[in-house]
């Protein structure tokens, strides 16, 4: 449908632009004033400066290794990265849980979304936990029924397993590739450790819900919302902690809290 435009604006420039013509053509007018003398142009504005890097990544403390060879770019990167993480699941298998192409991109996309409320699921790193959602129901209301919380016992299960220290230690010789790909997507100024960091402590941070969990249908779309609004709007990060269950949920920030304190050479703030 074609844009309507007010005629009055219009009209207006219109008539003033008439009216100065006619009073710059009939109206006597004084010399011109001499031409201001030209002044130097001011230099332009500098750019703010980037914000001071909080957790430098050499000063990590990691696990001594022999000489490794030499990290290849990031888009040939995913056999040497799932290399290095399957290692840390003594034989698990990793498939089950993240998928296999751009490992590096979607896991600095995934935690950069984490405190956000979306994310766009091709970006995403890990697979969707198997089972359905089991929900059941009260005097008319639904309710995240606790035997969902089962779900998530492997996961967990291997999270809790991996040891921190490897962990880390993995994620620092492969730092340089996860700094890459968060250039492509962060603010200009900020490393990528630095936000791993904020992210561990906004998941922390995830207040715990008292009692069960009451879910209404999403519109127009088939799955389950949390009744509570503001349960609704919270990121994506607490609401995977909440889904989790609260036991769950406390065992996954016991490990957070470990490996924030290696990532960042210091305690959490209490």
């Amino acid at each position: 449908m074609a844009k309507r435009i007010n005629p009055g604006p219009v009209l207006a420039v219109v008539f003033l632009g008439v009216a100065g013509v006619l009073a710059w053509k009939y109206y006597p007018r004084e010399a011109p004033a001499p031409a201001p003398v030209a002044q130097p142009a001011a230099p332009p504005a500098a750019e703010p400066a980037p914000p001071p890097e909080q957790y430098p990544i050499e000063a990590v403390p990691v696990v001594p290794e022999e000489a490794s060879e030499p990290l290849p770019a990031l888009e040939d990167s995913d056999p040497v990265a799932w290399a290095a993480l399957s290692a840390l699941l003594e034989g698990g298998d990793l498939a089950q849980w993240l998928l296999p192409t751009h490992l590096v991109q979607r896991l600095v996309t995934t935690i950069d979304a984490l405190p956000r409320r979306d994310i766009t699921r091709q970006v995403y790193a890990a697979r969707p936990i198997a089972g359905e959602l089991v929900v059941s129901e009260a005097a008319g209301t639904r309710y995240l029924d606790a035997a969902n919380f089962a779900r998530y016992d492997a996961a967990v299960a291997v999270f809790e397993r991996i040891d921190p220290r490897a962990l880390v230690s993995a994620y620092v010789r492969l730092y340089p590739l996860f700094e890459q790909a968060w250039r492509e997507i962060g603010p200009p100024g900020r490393r990528f450790n630095d936000r791993l960091v904020e992210v561990i402590d906004h998941l922390l941070a995830a207040p715990a819900v008292q009692g069960p969990i009451a879910l209404v249908p999403a519109e127009g779309r088939p799955r389950w919302e949390f009744a509570d609004p503001r349960l609704e709007q919270a990121s994506i990060g607490h609401k995977a902690l909440w889904r989790m269950g609260p036991d769950h949920a406390t065992r996954v920030k016991a490990k957070l809290a470990q490996l924030r304190e290696l990532l960042a050479a210091q305690r959490p703030a209490a």
